[in-house]
């Protein structure tokens, strides 16, 4: 792929930071946005790259207009990652559906020739049927849950416009993203920040999915470089339950008090129901019932053979990437 003029939807997020990077160290001249580049918490991280800032509101077709324009590829990696609000329609579900199709209604008009649109295996589902690995082939069109809705839906409308357009698109599925270059805490890093300061007595009865920060830059970096690439992509390096993922920390954090229980669901559901209770009075939960039954006590399994085989993704190990997440948390964060 010779189009090395490319704008990143979500410069300041987790991805988008990380794509940036990798871009830059390989020649790319990269269009970032942010949704407003006067606010230093946003962007204070991204004045160190050698990047074009611009703003952009996905919900605001007039703004990405400008953004694409001269622009040969488009990384659409700008979405909201959370999942609880108040309004989840507007707050959610919205920027992620509407936003999507709008990006990619800019970009077919400003004749960009590839797009790689990150979704998530928010959109492939948690468990098959007797543990079967998930594929590219599944869907996870019966959530409720307002994020996995969110994700799902908006994958679908980004393809049935890519195929009614002739559009060139290609989709990442990453699963939990962690590692480092993070700038503020993500769901999937809050976890980690939780553990380090000893703030989980017991372990949510959860089985994660995991992939560096690093490895999905590559991915979408492979995928936009090789002509051949085609449909959706499961980026996973490896799926860990919480007694795994307590193992692993072990290795490098051995004075750390770690928990060694897992809360039973019925306690799960209990918990979740009261922090909705007091979301009532404005607290913001730390889990939903909708968490509870779209993740826990889920069996959790993915294949990422597309990916390692048509693009030759081969990602870092998991151990450390683990053990980057929580150096970077330690040294690194602000």
């Amino acid at each position: 792929m010779d189009g090395k003029n490319v704008l990143v939807t979500g410069a300041n997020g987790h991805v988008g930071y990380a794509l940036i990077k990798l871009l830059l160290e390989r020649g790319y001249n990269v269009r970032g946005s942010v949704r407003d580049k006067n606010n230093p918490e946003l962007v204070a991280h991204l004045s160190k790259l050698d990047i074009d800032l611009v703003e952009l509101d996905l919900m605001k077709p007039e703004t990405i207009d400008a953004a694409m324009q001269d622009m040969e590829g488009l990384f659409q990696v700008a979405a909201v990652y959370k999942s609880w609000a108040r309004n989840p329609e507007e707050e959610i579900i919205n920027p992620s559906i509407i936003g999507g199709i709008n990006a990619l209604q800019s970009a077919n008009k400003a004749g960009i020739k590839k797009v790689i649109f990150t979704s998530s295996t928010a959109a492939i589902g948690r468990s098959g049927p007797n543990g079967r690995a998930l594929t590219e082939d599944d869907w996870n069109d019966k959530s409720k849950h307002p994020y996995s809705y969110a994700k799902t839906e908006a994958e679908k409308r980004a393809w049935d416009y890519a195929k009614n357009v002739g559009m060139n698109l290609v989709v990442m599925n990453p699963t939990a993203v962690i590692g480092p270059y993070f700038h503020r805490h993500t769901p999937s890093t809050m976890l980690f920040d939780k553990l380090l300061k000893g703030e989980l007595p017991a372990l949510p009865p959860q089985t994660f999915g995991y992939v560096d920060v690093r490895d999905v830059a590559l991915g979408h970096l492979k995928a936009y470089e090789n002509e051949n690439a085609e449909g959706r992509h499961i980026l996973c390096t490896s799926c860990l339950d919480g007694f795994e993922l307590m193992d692993i920390i072990r290795e490098f954090e051995p004075d750390l008090k770690l928990p060694n229980k897992i809360v039973p669901m019925w306690k799960m559901k209990l918990f979740a129901r009261w922090e909705i209770t007091k979301a009532k009075f404005g607290y913001i939960p730390r889990v939903s019932p909708e968490t509870v039954k779209e993740y826990m006590n889920k069996i959790t399994n993915y294949d990422s053979s597309k990916a390692r085989g048509t693009l030759g993704w081969n990602p870092i190990e998991i151990n450390d990437s683990i053990r980057d997440t929580l150096n970077w948390i330690k040294h690194k964060l602000d």
